[in-house]
């Protein structure tokens, strides 16, 4: 091989790596689950009325309104995205509808090296 293709081969090699480290957000971001209640129009003992988990799309803005990512929850509820430290805005999907179920967008600060707890709720709308 000579030397001209393997410094382009060495430095694809190499290229992953360095794209992972600048980025700089493997371990920061945010963890969470999704909840939509209340799940009986009339809470009676012995009824399981709790939350219940809720699958749905999230997507993520920056603070300036710049579009980050978007994502499905899983089965659970449950989702984690790995952000740069920073300020976020969480966009659950129908935010800011008129319709049920209702939900809000939040405002989420992701420290350096952490993962940021998130619970978003859903309102159902039943009574």
């Amino acid at each position: 091989m000579n030397k001209t293709k393997l410094t382009l081969f060495m430095g694809l090699a190499l290229l992953p790596w360095c794209l992972v480290q600048a980025a700089g957000h493997w371990h920061s971001g945010i963890i969470g689950q999704v909840f939509i209640g209340p799940t009986c129009p009339v809470i009676r003992p012995g009824l399981n009325c709790a939350d219940r988990p809720f699958q749905t799309g999230i997507s993520i803005y920056s603070k300036k309104g710049k579009f980050i990512t978007r994502f499905r929850t899983d089965v659970k509820g449950q989702f984690e995205v790995r952000l740069k430290h920073g300020r976020y805005v969480v966009v659950p999907e129908g935010a800011g509808s008129s319709s049920l179920p209702f939900v809000a967008a939040l405002e989420v600060i992701v420290e350096k090296r952490e993962f940021t707890p998130v619970v978003i709720t859903y309102d159902s709308g039943i009574r």
